[in-house]
């Protein structure tokens, strides 16, 4: 099934400038920063409303890292733990099982460790134990003496646990990030930016972040100095894994764990990942696409203990070792999740799940370490909120991924008496169930989307930042856009919109022929897992006319050591305006319609509606075209043979317009254009004529 797609401008950042002030920073941007007034405007559009904000976001430092004590219960808590280290009380850090939990887990441990504390870390088996705090091994923590439990990446959600601890006189220190559900744990102290009525000024912190706060929080009581730069490459790493938005906080810190990575590297275990993945130069998409999967692989299937050597061994055969395993386990992972995804497809292709607005597809045995992977998938291929479930012994393992504007963690919230446990966050989250309960909370969950009307939100919403031009694919331009780096969520890669490009031919590539390749006159463009979109490029583009609309991004490639510049195009859609049907539909709007906007634009389907205009030179081209065509007529589908940039939507309008003038009559007999000269001594002004007048006010709504 083919995904419908909605292209949309990303917003500009409001702010309280006037125009003139706005032009005065631009300005003051190219000036500084020696950029383009494009990329300027780009910048302002991401925030960047004033030079100080720009030069944050151009240039990330330490300095921009905001106060530790401005979170919550902060001061209490690094009182209670330098307690302990004075009394030597006996510490577990309890973590979770990915790349986010265990690389918090190594940052807290390698300091407190350094610092002299009497430390120690559990991390729960994903398969044996599940995810978050569990009262068997806390009793076997504190039957091993444990006064003092500090949870990593968990723990808000855990009343019953942390009440357990509480009667056993154990304290419980939650460092978390996820959303807090209802009444907080009585823990002693709760780090999580995410708490009610918080002052930090930045809330989505990974569980690593957060537990970087609670180290800088303890850097400063103590008066230490201490150089963060190997707990900031791995909490970088975490940041991206584990999908947080890449702004504020988090864009400084993966800015900096990649700048040092990328030049002095210090974490002895990250440095053997890069090697075995033969990396010599990352970027933000090496951490989610290559890095991390390797690192959650490990705790996917029980191994998670594993990723915490690799990020605090210091032993170069041991980390050899370890990163050989951990793309090993990677490796493992890959197959196993691609059988649970062959079945999986098959059970929601067998019966027909995916006409339900939220897919529920169940699976006997599927491993529960991967059925995330495989809800990214079908969320991919179906686009709608998914929830995959591995029965195991009567107990379903749920894992949710969403679409934008459906909080999946909410709705599970609305029937949250079907489950064991829950959490998440409002694009993915996870479960467990009973295995009975499983059809009522499909139900359920359909139910609930039908009352947030989740059907508005099943189109995939694909933003672009400006429109760029054929002449603009420069060396220039590309190393301008990297200037965004590093993006991901919520700083995404800069996305550009083009509009008729003149293509000189096309195909399919790869073992599949699944890819899509577009070569233009100077450039390739190469759309990967496009290569369905063959059939709908119109043979006109590839004749070396226009007709689509190309949804992209601009970037580089390497082939035997040569450089060239490529298009990595993420969608295409053929331009209305050049499609008969819609193009009549367009100049029928405009003609008789009093507000025609709203439907113009559902039938534009995101093309940039500047196309519309219609200026004198086109005007002239069509009376001089129906000169020279005389009785024989206009065939609108083959006006490209005659002149390449006359669409039928602006051929017809020309007419309409060129009617009211008085200088033609005209009639249109299927696809064919029939007409007459008037003439006339009398001057036409067709600026002035009642139709381009209300095109102006269309184009200015």
């Amino acid at each position: 099934m083919t995904v419908k797609t909605k292209w949309i401008p990303r917003n500009e950042e409001k702010n309280n400038s006037d125009e003139e002030n706005k032009k005065i920073l631009i300005d003051d941007l190219m000036s500084i920063f020696g950029i383009s007034r494009l990329t300027a405007e780009l910048f302002i559009n991401r925030g960047c409303s004033s030079i100080e904000k720009a030069q944050r976001y151009l240039k990330p430092s330490l300095k921009d890292l905001h106060d530790p004590f401005l979170l919550e219960d902060m001061s209490k808590v690094v009182d209670r733990i330098l307690e302990a280290k004075i009394k030597q009380e006996k510490i577990c850090l309890y973590g979770d099982y990915d790349a986010d939990g265990t690389a918090g887990v190594s940052v807290l441990l390698k300091f407190m460790v350094d610092q002299n504390f009497n430390v120690d870390y559990y991390i729960p088996n994903r398969l044996k134990t599940g995810y978050g705090l569990h009262i068997t091994p806390l009793q076997t923590l504190i039957d091993q003496g444990v006064n003092l439990i500090i949870t990593i990446d968990n723990g808000i959600s855990a009343k019953e646990q942390i009440d357990f601890c509480n009667a056993k006189n154990v304290d419980v220190i939650v460092t978390d990030h996820h959303e807090c559900q209802g009444t907080l744990p009585d823990a002693f102290g709760i780090i999580n930016p995410k708490r009610p009525n918080s002052d930090y000024p930045f809330r989505d912190l990974c569980g690593a972040g957060v537990a970087l706060k609670l180290i800088q929080a303890m850097v400063a009581r103590l008066e230490l100095k201490v150089d963060l730069q190997e707990s900031i490459e791995c909490v970088a790493l975490a940041t991206v894994a584990d999908l947080v938005p890449l702004c504020d906080e988090n864009r400084t810190l993966v800015a900096l764990g990649l700048n040092y990575l990328n030049t002095t590297p210090v974490n002895y275990g990250l440095q053997a990942l890069m090697k075995v993945s033969d990396l010599k130069e990352i970027k933000a998409w090496h951490f989610g696409f290559v890095l991390g999967p390797k690192i959650n692989a490990a705790g996917r299937l029980g191994e998670a203990n594993r990723i915490v050597e690799l990020l605090t061994e210091s032993d170069f055969q041991k980390l050899a070792a370890l990163a050989e395993f951990l793309s090993d386990e990677n490796r493992k992972r890959q197959e196993l999740e691609q059988r649970i995804l062959e079945e999986a497809l098959k059970v929601v292709e067998t019966n027909r799940l995916f006409e339900e607005d939220v897919l529920v597809v169940a699976g006997e045995g599927w491993h529960s370490g991967v059925i995330g992977i495989v809800a990214s998938r079908l969320q991919e291929k179906y686009y709608g909120p998914v929830i995959v479930i591995g029965i195991e012994n009567g107990i379903g393992k749920g894992s949710c991924r969403s679409v934008e504007g459906f909080n999946v963690f909410e709705a599970l919230t609305s029937c949250r008496k079907l489950f064991t446990s829950f959490g998440g966050h409002a694009m993915a989250a996870g479960f467990s169930i009973p295995e009975e309960n499983i059809i009522k909370m499909a139900e359920e969950m359909n139910a609930y989307g039908k009352s947030v009307n989740l059907k508005d939100c099943l189109v995939k919403r694909l933003y672009y930042d400006c429109e760029l031009k054929l002449e603009e694919v420069n060396w220039e331009r590309l190393k301008e856009i990297e200037l965004f780096e590093p993006c991901g969520i919520g700083n995404p890669g800069v996305q550009f919109m083009m509009n008729n490009p003149v293509l000189k031919s096309g195909g399919t590539m790869g073992k599949e022929r699944s890819h899509l390749y577009l070569n233009f006159v100077d450039f390739r463009g190469v759309g990967f897992g496009l290569g369905d979109f063959l059939n709908i490029v119109p043979e006109i583009s590839l004749g070396g006319q226009p007709g689509i609309g190309l949804l992209c991004r601009l970037d580089s490639n390497e082939f035997r050591g040569e450089k060239s510049l490529q298009l990595v195009i993420k969608d295409i859609k053929k331009n209305p305006l050049w499609k008969f049907e819609s193009a009549k539909a367009l100049v029928k709007l405009i003609v008789k319609e009093e507000n025609p906007m709203e439907e113009i634009k559902i039938i534009l389907d995101g093309i940039f509606p500047g196309e519309l205009s219609l200026n004198r030179d086109v005007i002239r081209l069509v009376y001089c075209l129906m000169k020279r065509c005389g009785d024989q007529g206009i065939t609108i589908k083959k006006t490209g043979e005659v002149t390449r940039n006359l669409s039928p939507f602006h051929l017809l309008l020309a007419c309409e317009t060129l009617r009211e003038a008085g200088l033609i009559a005209y009639a249109l007999k299927n696809d064919t254009l029939f007409f007459e000269i008037i003439q006339t001594d009398k001057k036409k002004d067709i600026q002035k004529t009642k139709l381009m007048i209300k095109l102006r006010d269309v184009l200015n709504y």
